[in-house]
């Protein structure tokens, strides 16, 4: 027997659609409120978190002044202002209430409406979870804010595919329903039955455990902090409001530390005296001697002999893409007049073969301006710079760069 809610939602839906046809949301913002977003969001530690904060403000007070102006007036935001960093901060999406149900606001600036990607804390999360995901597209200068879609948290949960990469669940569009007439007769017809499926109560953390989450998630080493653990730890971590904004503080403190220390740079000219930096070992490190393929990558190339300088730095990529490692490996040939050619290259590490596709080498000047490039294609075992020169004296920047991870390292000669 159908579900009474079901059939009710359903005559509703015919007794409207001759009149109205299905409808997207488009909401226009004002200037002022994208220059108050943008200036509210300068409180958040990186570049990236300051772009997801300001797309999700924006997001939020549009729906929000939409929704209380068209249809009701008792809604509200799920957390308290002051607590929104502390969710900002790692994670996409806005909560809020609309009367006993709860909504999620997932803003996206993908230009196509294929799917519907939700961060794995707002399924997964016990205390998180909504009745309701709004599939919300953001212009990219801001001017406006586009509806298109939502799905419910049974959907999610039976339909999407879950991506273990990136944490999130993806629903084709094909499973989202696209007219926001549809979503508000369900909240206001449908209040009795149950959008949510059953989740799993997330492991307890022990004190000590917890102060060391704090102490290594805040690192400046960790790129994707809600990547960095299993998920069963991160989302424990975050239902507790108290953790959560000790992780953001403590983030927010370790991220703007480096600041001193972002024009620290590899001396190459001591490498010339056989002093070298701890991070910078020996190639024999990570290489066998009899490795063919080093072998040929610094016997054969470019004139790169015995006399050349090698060293070698291991890089990790992190847990997002399964603890992928590489080298980068540079090598010096002194010259006369105080220059000295400069070869780079990227290996993979420990026993991978290849090094993943389209990871970049990028060669900057000291005004951060790219002076060369090489991107991996499937099966390299290697990709190298163009040999190039330099004198006592000169900076620059090598780049290693795949998806949103980059890591730099700043060379004085």
């Amino acid at each position: 027997m159908a579900n009474l809610a079901d059939v009710i939602l359903n005559e509703v839906v015919k007794m409207t659609s001759a009149f109205i046809e299905p409808q997207e949301l488009l909401l226009e913002i004002s200037p002022s409120l994208q220059e108050s977003s943008w200036q509210e969001s300068q409180v958040y530690a990186t570049p990236s978190s300051r772009w997801r904060a300001y797309i999700n403000q924006i997001s939020l007070d549009g729906f929000l002044n939409w929704v209380k102006t068209e249809y009701v007036s008792h809604v509200s935001v799920w957390y308290s202002s002051p607590g929104i960093p502390a969710f900002w901060e790692f994670v996409n999406g806005t909560a809020i209430l609309l009367g006993e149900r709860r909504v999620v606001l997932i803003p996206s600036e993908a230009i196509d409406d294929r799917e519907l990607e939700v961060p794995q804390e707002w399924v997964d999360i016990p205390s998180w979870t909504a009745d309701y995901y709004l599939a919300v597209q953001v212009k990219p200068d801001g001017e406006w804010v586009r509806i298109w879609g939502y799905t419910t948290h049974k959907d999610l949960k039976s339909l999407a595919d879950y991506d273990p990469v990136d944490r999130t669940y993806c629903l084709d569009v094909q499973h989202l329903t696209k007219d926001l007439n549809a979503f508000f007769l369900s909240y206001q017809f449908c209040r009795g039955e149950e959008m949510k499926t059953a989740i799993a109560p997330l492991p307890e953390l022990a004190p000590a455990q917890v102060k060391n989450l704090l102490q290594r998630l805040s690192s400046t080493e960790v790129t994707f902090t809600r990547l960095a653990v299993p998920f069963s730890t991160w989302g424990s971590l975050l239902e507790s409001e108290q953790w959560r904004q000790d992780l953001y503080q403590h983030y927010l403190y370790q991220q703007q530390q480096p600041s001193q220390f972002l024009n620290v740079q590899v001396n190459l000219s001591r490498w010339l005296e056989e002093i070298y930096d701890a991070s910078w070992q020996a190639i024999e490190t990570f290489f066998a001697p009899n490795s063919s393929s080093l072998a040929f990558n610094f016997r054969s190339s470019s004139g790169l002999g015995g006399a050349s300088i090698k060293r070698a730095k291991l890089i990790d990529l992190g847990m997002e893409i399964d603890t992928q490692k590489v080298i980068l490996l540079v090598a010096l040939i002194p010259d006369a007049n105080q220059q000295v050619s400069i070869r780079v290259q990227l290996h993979p590490a420990g026993n991978q073969p290849y090094l993943p596709a389209n990871i970049k080498l990028v060669l900057l000047s000291d005004q951060a301006e790219i002076i060369q490039q090489v991107q991996a294609r499937n099966q390299d075992i290697y990709v190298q710079l163009k040999l190039f020169d330099g004198e006592v004296g000169e900076c620059f920047t090598i780049q290693v760069a795949l998806d949103s991870y980059q890591i730099t390292e700043n060379f004085l000669i």
